[in-house]
């Protein structure tokens, strides 16, 4: 049985991957940060995914 919500998280995985690897050069690497490096990355994407959400609603409050 075909999993799509799987085949869409890949999907999006391989996107990000090529893009870091543009960007950056390479892949993610945990020697790259320390543990509040990491963390103060993770808090930097999950402040964005509270913005996309916001403009989300803003958009669908909009209609």
């Amino acid at each position: 049985m075909e999993n799509k919500i799987l085949l869409n998280v890949q999907a999006l995985l391989e996107q990000q991957t090529e893009k870091g690897i543009k960007k950056y050069g390479k892949t993610v690497d945990p020697d790259d940060y320390g543990m509040i490096g990491w963390l103060e990355h993770l808090q930097q994407e999950l402040i964005d995914a509270v913005v996309y959400c916001e403009v989300l609603k803003q958009k669908v409050m909009k209609k």
